[in-house]
């Protein structure tokens, strides 16, 4: 899945989510197309159709979703906050009685 944001000059981010197959290169060449038209074009996306004008577009950024996903999940091996606290509960012993 690949994630469009298209930041504009005057106004809020737009963000669309697209399930194309195509390699990334050759769609960002499509979007650029996109670019050089008239007054008003639309994106046709498989989650949403958005019209825009290019002339207020600053740019057009697209993530590939399944990198973006592999970023904010930590490693498994990671420990997390809660487990380390946990681990030192687990490892202190106390002592109340010694037999001789």
């Amino acid at each position: 899945m690949r994630i469009i944001n298209i930041h504009q000059s005057d106004a809020e981010t737009i963000s669309v989510f697209d399930d194309s197959n195509e390699p990334l290169d050759e769609y960002c060449v499509q979007l650029a197309n996109l670019m050089k038209m008239g007054n008003v074009a639309v994106l046709k996306t498989s989650s949403a159709s958005v019209v825009l004008r290019p002339s207020k577009i600053v740019g057009i950024k697209v993530e590939d979703g399944a990198v973006i996903q592999e970023i904010e999940t930590p490693p498994a091996s990671t420990p997390q906050p809660e487990e380390c606290q946990a681990k030192q509960e687990v490892l202190e012993d106390i002592i109340t009685d010694v037999d001789n």
